[in-house]
Order: C-alpha cells, then sequence, then structure tokens
C-alpha cells in the first residue's frame, strides 16, 4: 500500500469499502505513490481520472462512508434515482460485468410492513412478467437486512420526462408508445395481473423508441396469491389504490374489483395527456378528480390539438368510456387499434442531463432522512469533496424559504445502508431548516404518534409541510391526502397547524380547522382517516399564553414609545 503520507486516511476507507479487488488496489497503490504527498481529496480525484473509481464512490468514500457499496455480488457504480420505496443505482455485477439497476428499500422502511409488502410484490411480480415493453426483474435478495431488487438498466427517460421537454408529442409517435404499453399490459393481463398505476412517470422509453412498463408495485394479483393481495389493500388505502389523476372510475370505487380495463382506461389518460399535454379532465383536488372521471365528458381532445385524427381520438375516447363494458375487452385489442395510427421513432432526449436531474431530486431527498438529534445539533460541516454535489436551491436559497439560517441538509446524511433510523409508511420528517429552528423544535421534544399503527414520528424542525409531494417534509401516500395538505409549525411556545386549503380538509379533535393551536395530546385528522395524535413539552398549561402576553406587552411598550418620540419630533423640532 501507498506510504502512510500518501492520502493514509482515505486509502483506509478504500480498503474497508471493498470496491477494489486485490489487483486493483494494487494498481491504486502504485499510481498514488508515483504521485507523491497529495490529500485526500486528490487521491480520490486520481483514481477517478484512472477509472478505478467513479465520481459517485469516490464522493461517499470522502464523506468517510465505508459501507453500501457492495449487495451480494452487485457493486454499486451511482445513484440513477429515487422512487417512493427506495434508492435506484446503476451496478455492476462483479462475476459477468453485466451493468444492472439495483433497487434498495430505504433503511426507514425496511421494518414497515406496508412498504415492504409492496417492494416485495413488486419483485415477485416483476419476475413473473418476461415481455419486451416490460422491464425485466432479474433478482430478488437481501444484503444487511436490507431487501434489494436486480433489474434491467433501461437508458431511457419517462414519458413524464418527455413530456417535461416538449409539452406534447406528435401523435404517430405517442400512438407508436401506446401500443407498445397495451402490449405490455396484456401480457400482464394474460398471467392474471392488473397493473392499477398506468400513467406517464410508469412508462419508461429508450432512444430506439422502444417501451416499457416498470413498477408494478400496486399490481393486483387476481389468482393464487390473495393472502398478499388482501395485505396490500389493508395497507395501502383500503379499496382505493392508484393514482387519481389516471385512475379508472371502477378503481376508486373498489381496487378490488377491477380487471385489466381498469389498465385500458389508465392508458387512455396517459394517451391524452401525450397527445395534448393536458389531462382529459380538470379537477383542483383529487376528490374532484375522481368525480370527473365518474360523471364527467373528458375535454375536446381536437380542439386541444387539432392535427390528431379523428380515428386517434375516438380510440382515446373508447378507451376513456366510465363503462368498463365500452372500452375495448382487451389491452391487446387497443394496441391493434392503434397500430394503424402509429409510427416507430426514436425518443429524442439527453439521457446524462436526465439522470443529473434524477440524481439532484435523489440527493435532495437524502438530504431529508432524518438523523439523531445528536447529529443534528453538532454536524453542520461538509468533508471534502471533488466537487460540490449539485442541489436544486443552494442552502442560503433554503434558509430563505424556510425563514432560517443555512440549512443543515449540507452535513453528512447516512446512506440507506448506514441508516440506523426506522421510518413509517407516512414517509420520514425532513431534518431540514435553520439550525436555529432546529434546536427550538427539539427542545419542545415534539412527537405525531400515528393512531391507525402507532408509530411515532419526532418533528425535528420548527416548520413541515405534510402531504403527498415529494418536496413535503413528510410525505404520505394516500390518494385523500393533497400534494401539500397542512403546515405544522411551532412558534419557541407552542405548535400551531394550519390547513392549506387541502382537498379533504384538516381536522383537531374533530372539528374542521383553517389555523389552529395544538395542545399536548390533541387528535389530528388529514384526509379521510389518518390519525396522528401530538405531543410536546409544556411547562405548564399557561406558560405558552403567559410568555406570549408578555412579548405583547413589550411590543406595546415599544409602540408607544416610538409614538411619543414621534410627537416629540413633530412639535418641537
Amino acid at each position: 500500500m501507498p506510504s502512510t503520507q500518501l492520502a493514509g486516511s482515505f486509502w483506509s476507507l478504500l480498503e474497508r469499502s471493498g470496491l477494489l479487488a486485490p489487483p486493483e488496489l494494487k494498481n491504486a497503490a502504485r499510481i498514488l505513490s508515483s504521485h507523491g504527498h497529495e490529500s485526500d481529496a486528490g487521491a480520490a480525484q486520481r483514481l477517478v481520472q484512472a477509472k478505478l473509481l467513479t465520481r459517485f464512490q469516490a464522493e461517499r468514500l470522502l464523506e468517510g462512508r465505508t459501507r453500501g457499496f457492495l449487495y451480494d455480488h452487485y457493486k454499486v457504480i451511482d445513484l440513477v434515482g429515487s422512487g417512493g420505496m427506495g434508492w435506484v443505482y446503476q451496478a455492476e455485477n462483479t462475476v459477468t460485468g453485466e451493468t444492472v439497476a439495483l433497487k434498495v428499500l430505504l433503511e426507514q422502511l425496511q421494518h414497515d410492513r406496508g412498504m415492504l409488502a409492496r417492494f416485495q410484490q413488486e419483485a415477485r411480480v416483476g419476475l413473473r412478467l418476461i415481455h419486451p415493453n416490460i422491464v425485466r426483474t432479474y433478482e430478488l435478495g437481501s444484503a444487511g437486512g436490507l431487501p434489494y431488487v436486480i433489474m434491467e438498466f433501461v437508458n431511457g427517460a419517462s414519458l413524464l420526462e418527455l413530456l417535461a421537454r416538449c409539452h406534447h408529442l406528435p401523435w404517430p409517435q405517442a400512438c407508436e408508445y401506446a401500443r407498445q404499453a397495451a402490449l405490455g399490459l396484456h401480457h400482464a393481463h394474460h398471467l392474471g395481473l392488473v397493473h392499477r398505476d398506468v400513467k406517464p412517470t410508469n412508462l419508461l422509453i429508450d432512444q430506439t423508441g422502444r417501451v416499457r412498463l416498470l413498477d408494478f408495485g400496486l399490481s393486483m394479483i387476481r389468482e393464487g396469491e390473495a393472502g398478499d393481495e388482501f395485505s396490500m389493500a389493508m395497507i395501502f388505502g383500503h379499496q382505493c389504490v392508484g393514482t387519481a389523476e389516471y385512475m379508472a372510475p371502477e378503481q376508486a370505487d373498489d381496487s378490488l374489483a377491477v380487471d385489466g380495463r381498469a389498465d385500458v382506461y389508465s392508458l387512455g389518460v396517459t394517451l391524452f395527456a401525450a397527445l395534448t399535454g393536458s389531462l382529459p379532465f380538470r379537477a383542483n383536488t383529487a376528490a374532484e378528480m375522481i368525480h370527473a372521471h365518474r360523471h364527467d365528458r373528458p375535454r375536446p381532445l381536437r380542439e386541444m390539438a387539432p392535427s390528431v385524427p379523428a380515428g386517434v381520438a375516438d380510440i382515446v375516447y373508447k378507451m376513456l368510456e366510465k363503462d368498463r363494458d365500452r372500452r375495448f375487452d382487451t389491452a391487446a385489442e387497443a394496441a391493434a387499434a392503434l397500430s394503424q395510427w402509429a409510427q416507430p421513432s426514436p425518443a429524442e432526449f439527453d439521457f446524462d442531463a436526465i439522470v443529473v436531474e434524477r440524481k439532484q431530486r435523489a440527493q435532495q431527498r437524502q438530504a431529508s432522512l432524518p438523523k439523531s438529534r445528536a447529529t443534528l445539533a453538532s454536524s453542520t460541516a461538509r468533508p471534502a469533496t471533488i466537487s460540490s454535489v449539485a442541489h436544486a436551491r443552494t442552502d442560503t436559497q433554503r434558509a430563505s424559504s424556510n425563514g432560517g439560517s443555512p440549512s443543515v441538509r449540507s452535513a453528512r446524511v447516512a446512506t440507506p445502508a448506514e441508516s440506523g433510523s426506522t421510518g413509517s409508511q407516512f414517509g420520514p420528517v425532513m431534518a431540514a431548516g435553520g439550525a436555529h429552528a432546529i434546536a427550538l423544535a427539539v427542545e419542545s421534544n415534539a412527537v405525531l404518534t400515528s393512531l391507525n399503527n402507532g408509530r411515532e414520528i419526532p418533528l425535528l424542525k420548527d416548520r413541515i409541510v405534510i402531504g403527498r409531494n415529494d418536496e413535503c417534509d413528510m410525505q404520505i401516500a394516500d390518494p385523500a391526502v393533497s400534494s401539500r395538505h397542512c403546515e405544522l409549525r411551532y412558534d419557541g411556545f407552542e405548535w400551531w397547524i394550519t390547513d392549506l386549503q387541502s382537498r379533504n380538509g384538516t381536522r383537531v379533535n374533530g372539528t374542521a380547522i383553517s389555523y389552529h393551536a395544538l395542545r399536548p395530546g390533541d387528535e389530528i385528522t388529514i384526509g379521510n382517516d389518518l390519525r396522528f395524535r401530538i405531543s410536546y413539552t409544556l411547562d405548564d398549561a399557561d406558560s405558552a399564553t403567559t410568555r406570549r402576553s408578555h412579548a405583547w406587552s413589550w411590543l406595546a411598550l415599544i409602540a408607544i414609545a416610538a409614538l411619543a418620540a414621534a410627537t416629540w419630533w413633530w412639535f418641537f423640532v
């Protein structure tokens, strides 16, 4: 190995990580020794240039991480995205050299029965599906107590990512993508599976124009594994599973009673969006959207996209029939109808740019994971890195939006394999915000306890937005919850809750509120039936009121003094 003066600490981390086999370590030692004394960052840069490490691996080593690089014989190459349940990495099969996608469940969720069931079900379903229009699943495994899935690595963009760049697609191309997706769905339906979450995010398109369906985590197993399906129904919203904007009318009524025609409907909504850049129904809330799917006529497609032929519009409207008996009987029939209008064509996008965007979202989410209170209180400095991690917003911008000092998100954040905390199906509360804000919140010892499953969620900063949106501090994957549903705020005296014009309202002790002071023990209901009890330290029943009264008294005295000074100035100056 290199002499102790040559990046000794970095070398120790590299050896412990297991990233390099003995011959590669020997080569790395030779490279570092030949360049004399270097800093850890410099040594890491040398090994990246020599292609012995990736930038992602080097960055993690420089942050002091030695775990989370190897899952059995799969080596993590790069972080390429995140989903509702975990991280997605580009990885290498060290036996075959094959590049694969490695999906790892968040450690915060490994004891969450609901998320674990969904993660495992997606893998088991994927192992059964072998079709050119479905992302292949190769293996379900577990390493260090964390389940992982090995999948086909696709250099592709989701349909949503394409639409974000071009608003809508030419109709021959959109029909071709929908045709391929329908063929993949028909294969799943033939095996007794219903996807139940078809939407632009779950259609992956490579640069040749080949479509692959993904994310069968909410799929319904119509035969054989009824126990798992019942478990999923009890965990994820009982009778209503899916995404409101794309959900068939009958799926909103009872998602256990649907068949493949529900997926045909969702694909029709997806095709409408691809042709027009908009959804077929206007709504402000999920409840309004579900009502529209049940009762409203779709918007006039050809007025929104005049170039679309009437025959294509007719196919879309047939897919969007309220009565499933009036839709195409099978996804194969929909594919056949689309084939006369479809035209294969490559998809134009910059895959590297898309990966950068996905990594930024994943890094933001990684930075939001909860850490221990000791870490929150003391860890504020970023270790030396090759290059700064690209975030969507700077720490200063985050602090400005949070009303605090620069964000503590710049501190070291544990990888999924290193983190020792556990979460719940409701998602972790972000450990972000100004250091002063965090100190105040931690001082209150506030905890939300779910009355649905008993999980405890510490409130680690003084402003917490709750909702379905990925950017929310506390994310709840429930269709009855709005994107930004409500906000909890600690003012240094007591906790307050504000409803953010949510679709199903926020209630405290059974009463709908718009803005309300919370007392320890109050019961909060979010959406339809998600109930929480808040507990936090309050010295005595009147302490907050007393302190606030004192504060107002001081403000009144200051105002009187200012008025007196202004009066004196007016008369005597």
